[in-house]
């Protein structure tokens, strides 16, 4: 005896469900963010290491010291005004 196959219920989406999720997908692929990002946001996103020299690692240690800071945090603050200043123009 020849058991057949019936076809399981498949969900139906509306066309303005389909829609949105075409968009979102195509927001994603675009790089666009899909959450707001907080400046105080805990920093456990990425980690990177950076190998220094001993003139580049010299200079990093006196700037942090003129600036008040530690090395990391002169780090973060340095990219961040760069970055501003980039973004102006």
């Amino acid at each position: 005896m020849i058991k057949t196959r019936q076809a399981a219920a498949a969900a139906t989406a509306t066309d303005t469900d389909r829609e949105k999720q075409v968009e979102q997908f195509a927001e994603a692929a675009d790089g666009a963010p899909t959450r707001n990002l907080a400046p105080s946001a805990p920093r456990t996103h990425k980690k990177i290491n950076v190998p220094f020299n001993e003139y580049e690692f010299q200079q990093l240690e006196e700037a942090a010291v003129r600036a008040g800071r530690s090395k990391l945090n002169f780090l973060r603050w340095a990219m961040l005004e760069q970055a501003k200043r980039d973004a102006q123009g």
